[in-house]
């Protein structure tokens, strides 16, 4: 039986899957193992090189006897976080360790490691320390510390992980949204956001981290803005515009003045309010003179802006902040971008509200990357409009539990009085897959 199991529990004895990998340098072959199904991050990210006829036993056997304790120690100083094992051919996991993906459920969707159900747990608690690890962070510096690189690429490094195993459950909690003096939260959903994007676009999962940490420090030029203006509840007067928008080169700055960190790191956080047209701010680039990273972050950025409540504004329903990027596709954002950014998040992101064509009304409880038509939702209303005692769990791609449910159209919850985060952690704790009125 094949198991995804973190790095950690590698052990000799056991059998992990993997195949060769052929390189030319300079005219010579030189031959690399490449676990299959395993997740490479981190700045110590690479393969390890085979000699001898190693080769040929891992092509004959689809993969490696793990030999030594020396071996599992060499894999894992490559950036190895996951591998997968075959149970069937070596060792199995101990006593009570359970792998990253339940073995006896149908394979996950494509491009997912383990099932949404299997990460949102985790991908819940990474996000709430990592919130956590930020706005000590963000603070430390705005008292004249400096940033802790360490801590911060090690965050990066965790995030990266939950992205790379279902990238669907870290996107999905991009929905909450909370405003605080440096928008720690506003940084984290803007991060996972870009890096839901660059995975989609093919970036190399050893570079990852590097993206998440500068993406995570994009706004850290805001803790030089006074708080007056930084905390302000309604619009700004031009002149505060004129100091908040600081905050972009603030953040290359501190960048810079900290060390540690790469001049495309810098290039992110100083040029995420770029423009494509070159209307955005603070040095009014253009198209490629923006640097690819800092196009991505604009369109998660923005984004994530207009999806937040402020005291001035109510949230913009995130369909309807979808549309508004779509609008701007090819003048303010790259269309390239904004296509796979579109992609990631689905037509219904997780959370939000909509109305099916029985009229009964529900919120997306779960993404479906196979069908992002027919999302699992938790239905809270009758057909007739009566609430639900208790959230009812359908899952849209499954017929016999659909009955020709299909979603009509997307409501806005603020408007229709709704809220989902509410509905969610309700259909998290009493959901029922039963409709109760056949019991």
């Amino acid at each position: 039986m094949k198991k995804l199991i973190s790095v950690d529990h590698l052990q000799a004895g056991m059998f992990l899957e993997a195949e060769v990998i052929v390189e030319e340098r300079d005219g010579e072959e030189t031959r690399f193992l490449e676990p299959l199904n395993a997740v490479r991050t981190g700045s110590s990210a690479k393969r390890a090189r085979l000699t001898g006829k190693m080769h040929e036993k891992i092509s004959k056997n689809g993969g490696l006897l793990i030999s030594s304790d020396a071996l599992v120690t060499r894999l894992r100083e490559t950036g190895l976080s996951m591998v997968t094992i075959d149970t069937d051919k070596g060792g199995d996991l101990a006593e009570g360790v359970k792998p990253l993906t339940d073995p006896s459920r149908r394979p996950p969707p494509e491009g997912r490691l383990v099932h949404f159900d299997e990460e949102i747990e985790r991908a819940t608690e990474i996000r709430d320390e990592t919130s956590k690890t930020l706005t000590s962070a963000l603070a430390d510096v705005a008292e004249g510390k400096g940033v802790d690189a360490e801590k911060v690429n090690e965050a990066s490094e965790v995030i990266t992980e939950s992205i790379m195993r279902n990238v669907d459950a870290m996107l999905s909690l991009t929905r909450i949204k909370k405003h605080d003096p440096y928008t720690a939260l506003h940084c984290m959903n803007v991060c996972t956001l870009v890096v839901a994007v660059a995975q989609a676009d093919g970036v190399d999962p050893g570079y990852l981290p590097t993206i998440t940490a500068a993406t995570l420090l994009h706004d850290v030029g805001k803790t030089r803005v006074p708080l007056e203006i930084l905390n302000k509840p309604g619009r700004f007067e031009p002149h505060e515009l004129e100091v908040m928008r600081k905050h972009a080169v603030f953040s290359g700055d501190i960048m810079r003045e900290e060390g540690g960190f790469t001049e495309e790191q810098v290039f992110i956080a100083e040029q995420h309010h770029e423009m494509l047209d070159g209307s955005g701010y603070p040095y009014g680039l253009k198209g490629d003179e923006i640097h690819p990273y800092a196009r991505m972050t604009a369109v998660a950025d923005v984004y994530d802006a207009l999806t937040a409540k402020r005291v001035y504004k109510p949230a913009m329903p995130m369909h309807m902040a979808l549309v508004a990027l779509l609008k701007n596709r090819g003048t303010e954002f790259d269309e390239h971008f904004v296509d796979l950014f579109v992609r990631s998040l689905g037509v219904y992101p997780v959370g939000s509200l909509v109305e099916l064509n029985n009229k009964e009304v529900a919120v997306v409880y779960e993404p479906n990357p196979d069908n992002v038509h027919k999302p699992t939702l938790a239905i809270v209303t009758t057909s007739n409009g009566r609430p639900r005692p208790n959230p009812f769990i359908v899952n849209l791609a499954k017929r016999s539990e659909a009955e020709g449910r299909e979603v009509a159209k997307v409501v806005d919850p603020e408007t229709a009085g709704v809220d989902t985060e509410e509905i969610i952690e309700a259909a998290k704790t009493r959901g029922e897959r039963t409709e109760r009125l056949r019991r």
